[in-house]
């Protein structure tokens, strides 16, 4: 299968994640299961579920079962751990609410093209398990996000003071 074949749309991702989530406490999963979980048709429900199967991320006959392949889960165990990622990024870092730290973190995710968005997470993630201590400019961006403005300890910095223990060489 081609590369461009293999890419999920953002409805299709849905649809998988509907599917690993019903799995969790169903294990004889229909296509009228998944189109009630998501409020969708069943026409639509059924095109995508074909879709899915044709790509090798469920196990499906029509009319019968559906159940996420190897491929499938691992697909969905990456996409919640980006999600995550940045998610809780824009919520303990960015301090933005869980809810919509949620949902812009999944628009972030389809608008990044999988290159940029596999650097992006690996920032994150990298960030989050260093165990050097917190950068100071995160600490000084926190501050300008609650206060507006960037603080007078930057403002030299970026003005080329010298007068920061060495952080303004030019």
């Amino acid at each position: 299968m081609k590369e461009d074949e293999k890419k999920l749309t953002e409805s299709l991702e849905k649809y998988l994640l509907a599917i690993y989530d019903i799995s969790k406490y169903n294990s004889n999963i229909i296509v009228k299961d998944v189109a009630k979980y998501l409020g969708i048709g069943g026409a639509s429900t059924a095109a995508a579920i074909r879709t899915l199967a044709k790509k090798g991320l469920i196990n499906y006959v029509p009319y019968g079962n559906i159940s996420l392949t190897k491929v499938g889960f691992n697909t969905v165990q990456l996409k919640i751990y980006r999600h995550n990622t940045i998610s809780n990024f824009l919520n303990q870092v960015l301090e933005i609410e869980k809810t919509s730290a949620d949902k812009n973190a999944s628009a972030i995710e389809y608008s990044m093209t999988e290159d940029v968005l596999i650097k992006f997470v690996h920032f994150l993630d990298f960030m989050k398990q260093c165990s050097c201590k917190e950068p100071k400019w995160l600490n000084s961006c926190k501050h300008s996000l609650v206060d507006g403005r960037i603080s007078e300890k930057c403002m030299n910095c970026v003005s080329g003071c010298g007068g920061c223990k060495g952080c303004c060489q030019k």
